[in-house]
């Protein structure tokens, strides 16, 4: 039998869905999991970067300061040299030998006079008022005037710049003059560090990688202002966070990977479990439509049988009746044989309302719902069994509440169903012990209890006590509770079965009063 899926049992059809809810969650869970911690991994790394730079930056910045002060203490020394050049031309003496030879040229001029445009490679001018209109023009080698620059200077790693008074392009120690943006904007907005980006950086002859700057300004009086600036690459400390990313996304991706790895078998060991659950489930499914094909196609049976034998009892039932009215018409004052015939009257009339009922409920139909006292279903059914019960010496007790709601129903069915019960708690008690009937308001209606103190029933069998035909005793029919089940159920009622307290079985009954809608107790 081939079942779609929709026909699974609603558990089941739950867990898939429950199992591909989770699936999905799960995937997107990890991935975002991996990608959270990634992403904070590398954060955490470039904040350790940066946090390098900043450190690179300030070694920069102490660097500066100490070469700006270097180049105060040069840039006096000049302009003393200055000083005395102007002191040896106004007594009329030229340089001396000794300042010849420390300047490459030296020139003194009027107040109206140009300076000349030329001057030799590798120096710089350095011009200096002096008294008397004068100014003097000293050429200094770069490097002196540098000092310590060149020792500490490291091809493609560190550069060191000065930029004179009024220039535009910065003074390296090796001669050039190099024009850098972001050292002159660092300048003019009063910054002491400031950072050049790769094509900055190669301007100054450093590696194609970020560099970091400090600047320090130099006052050097009727010299001018003089700035040192020191530029270091961040190349080592580029490929240091390189390396530790590497090292980072090796470590997060690995773990992930085998999480991943691990979540991906667990869920294929669930989906197989949810397969063999599903074909588990399909099996049941398929053996329950069987199961209840046999109890429609036995139930159809019965139906049949029930119809026939009811038309057969028909004929018997109406020479009974016959027979009785005639007895009744000749048994003149014994009131013995009298009552006799009535009952035999009674009892058959009783048989044939009972017969046409089944039958009503054979063919589908509904039974006539009329006003019904409770107490009135309960004594007729006790006084059905009562003959029973003496002969099997087990005692029955009743109990009746005051101003129960009147029912809806058929009062020969009512007491049938009640009759049933009570007769199954006969057969499960043993001589000497009670059974009990209760009729009590209950939820907008009535329950008739019967309680035994008998063997009891096992909960495995409550499920199945209604079937048709399912019995635990050797000797019985299986039909006498699903026929009770059927009674109750036109009535809009149900019916409990549960095991008792101490031993035996409680059966309830619940009657919806009339008007009022059923309730599952």
């Amino acid at each position: 039998m081939q079942l779609a899926s929709s026909s699974l049992p609603p558990r089941t059809r739950t867990s898939r869905i429950a199992w591909s809810i989770r699936r999905g969650w799960l995937v997107w869970a990890a991935a975002l999991g991996v990608l959270l911690i990634t992403v904070l991994a590398l954060l955490d790394e470039q904040r350790e970067f940066e946090g390098a730079l900043g450190a690179l930056a300030r070694q920069q910045q102490m660097l500066a300061v100490l070469l700006s002060d270097e180049l105060a203490a040069r840039l006096s020394a000049v302009r003393r040299d200055a000083l005395l050049v102007a002191d040896d031309v106004s007594a009329g003496h030229g340089p001396s030998v000794g300042m010849r030879k420390a300047y490459p040229s030296i020139e003194v001029r009027g107040a109206s006079e140009t300076a000349p445009s030329v001057r030799p490679p590798r120096t710089m001018s350095v011009r200096v008022p002096s008294t008397e209109g004068r100014t003097v023009e000293l050429t200094v080698p770069v490097a002196w005037l540098m000092g310590p620059s060149t020792r500490i200077e490291r091809p493609e790693e560190l550069v060191v710049l000065v930029r004179p008074p009024d220039e535009v392009l910065w003074q390296a120690a090796d001669g050039r003059q190099i024009g850098s943006e972001p050292l002159t904007l660092a300048v003019n907005e009063g910054r002491d560090t400031t950072r050049l980006e790769r094509d900055d950086a190669v301007v100054l002859g450093l590696p194609n990688r970020r560099a970091v700057a400090a600047v320090a300004t130099t006052d050097g009086g009727p010299l001018g202002l003089w700035t040192t600036a020191v530029v270091a690459s961040a190349s080592q400390e580029r490929d240091r966070w390189d390396r530790a990313r590497g090292r980072l996304l090796i470590g997060v991706l690995v773990p992930c990977a085998l999480i991943v790895a691990f979540g991906a078998t667990a869920l294929r060991r669930q989906r197989r479990e949810l397969e063999l659950e599903k074909q588990l489930a399909l099996a049941a499914l398929v053996r329950e439509s069987d199961e209840r094909l046999s109890r429609a196609s036995r139930a159809a049976t019965t139906g049949t049988l029930a119809m026939g034998i009811a038309h057969e009892i028909s004929t018997p039932l109406g020479v009974i009746v016959g027979r009785a009215e005639q007895l009744a018409t000749r048994v003149g004052e014994d009131p013995r044989a009298a009552r006799a015939a009535r009952t035999i009257s009674e009892q058959a009339d009783r048989i044939t309302q009972v017969v046409r009922g089944f039958l009503d409920l054979a063919r589908g139909g509904s039974p006539s719902l009329r006003p019904v006292d409770p107490g009135d279903v309960a004594r007729g059914a006790l006084r059905l069994v009562e003959h029973r019960f003496v002969a099997a010496r087990v005692a029955l007790v009743s109990l009746v509440d005051e101003e129960v709601p009147t029912l809806a129903g058929d009062l020969r069915l009512l007491e049938h169903a009640v009759v049933n019960l009570l007769l199954n708690a006969c057969e499960a008690s043993g001589p000497g012990t009670q059974v009990a009937l209760s009729v009590r308001r209950a939820d907008a209606g009535v329950d008739f209890i019967v309680e035994d103190r008998g063997a009891g029933i096992r909960p495995e069998d409550i499920a199945r006590a209604t079937e048709p035909f399912f019995t635990t005793k050797p000797e019985g029919s299986g039909l006498g509770l699903a026929i009770v089940h059927e009674i109750v159920n036109i009535h809009r009622g149900s019916l409990v079965l549960e095991p008792h307290e101490g031993g035996g079985t409680r059966a309830r009954i619940h009657v919806p009063a009339q008007g009022e809608e059923s309730s599952d107790a």
